[in-house]
This record gives structure tokens, sequence and C-alpha cells, in this order.
């Protein structure tokens, strides 16, 4: 099982640091004191800010896959998904800048699923993963590698 690589768990340390950021610029700035204006009070908007920057911190540090003969299932940031190796027509690794990610393509669909916990940072972590993938006979037999820069 892959669980979150360095970069998602950077996001998961500056999630709630940028909200709880935020929420601190707007309180140095104007307050947290309600308007006229105001629809919604501003330290109602404070609460929801840090708590979806906690939710999403959490949820990035959480993020998980696992491979295995029968197919693959994931958790993300936002969706999770489980499928079968059947329905997988090519398991694409883009490396972008510092960045190895690794997308699942449905020719059928023409879809893509990104496998968030497999990000990673390039270097030994990521080929590890591409280690991985290739002891896989499912995947190994869809296994692409693009070397493009964007």
């Amino acid at each position: 099982m892959l669980r979150a690589g360095a970069p998602g768990r950077l996001l998961a340390v500056i999630s709630p640091l940028a909200a709880i950021a935020l929420v601190s610029f707007r309180f140095a700035t104007e307050g947290l004191a309600a308007g006229d204006g105001d629809p919604v009070p501003p330290a109602v908007l404070a609460v929801v800010t840090v708590g979806v920057g906690v939710v999403l911190g959490w949820r990035a540090a959480t993020q998980r896959a696992t491979f295995d003969p029968v197919g693959v299932r994931c958790r993300n940031l936002v969706v999770g998904f489980s499928v079968d190796w059947d329905l997988i027509e090519e398991v694409v690794v883009h490396r972008r800048g510092g960045l190895q990610v690794l997308d699942l393509r449905f020719g059928h669909l023409r879809r893509r699923l990104r496998v968030g916990a497999a990000t990673r940072f390039v270097g030994a972590e990521a080929a590890s993963v591409l280690e991985h993938l290739g002891r896989l006979p499912s995947a190994a037999d869809r296994l692409q590698v693009d070397e493009r820069e964007p």
C-alpha cells in the first residue's frame, strides 16, 4: 500500500496553516465583527475556513493507494475509487518538473484518474513506486513513462 508522499505531506501542513493565515489577516485588517452588509458573520466564515483547511490537510496526509493483482484502490484528496485492471487501458507516469505523477487511463471512457498517493518528488522514492508497479504483471503490461516536459 502506498501512503502519501512528500508532496501530500507538505500539502497536509500547508492547508491548515494557509487557512489560519487567511483568518489572521482578516482579523488584523478588519476584525471579525459583523458589518451591516455581511450576510454571514465573518467569525462563522473564519471557523469554516479553518475547518476546511484542517479537513483538506487530513485528507492530504491520509491519501493511499493499493495496487494488487485484481485492481487499484485509491483514496485521493477529494475522491476515492476502486477499478479492476480489465478496465484500465494504460498506467502513465508523467514527470513534470520535480514531480512524478501517476495516471490511470480508460480507453472506452476517454477518461483518466490520478493516483494522488503515488505522487512523489523525482528520486529514489519515485523509483520505488515504479519498481512496485513493474512487479505486478497487470500493471507492467500497461505501464508507460512519459518523459516530455509540458
